[in-house]
């Protein structure tokens, strides 16, 4: 009788493991559902960044080229220049 009892608790024990199995397999599987759900919203913020990186880049070259240079210091610069010309033609012409 006691071999019989001892056989119920292994049989009971046995089906506890089973079933504590079976709900870490449950468990397991809706983790690696959410890993893959999670590497997708990855996978996504990323590219989303690298967008919004490009667009920022994209942005500031047009603001760049859409400031306008000092005219007025390039105009001197030109007129010196020219001024400059004047003299060696005038040097060379006599």
């Amino acid at each position: 009788m006691e071999l019989f009892a001892r056989l119920e608790n292994i049989e009971f024990h046995i089906k506890q493991l089973k079933t504590k199995c079976d709900i870490l397999e449950i468990e397991s599987e809706q983790l690696k559902l959410s890993n893959r759900s999670l590497k997708t919203q990855i996978e996504t913020k990323t590219q989303d960044l690298l967008n919004l990186e490009e667009t920022n880049k994209i942005s500031k070259l047009a603001q760049s080229a859409s400031v306008a240079p000092d005219d007025s210091e390039f105009k001197k610069q030109i007129e010196q220049i020219i001024k400059e010309i004047d003299e060696c033609l005038t040097i060379v012409k006599q």
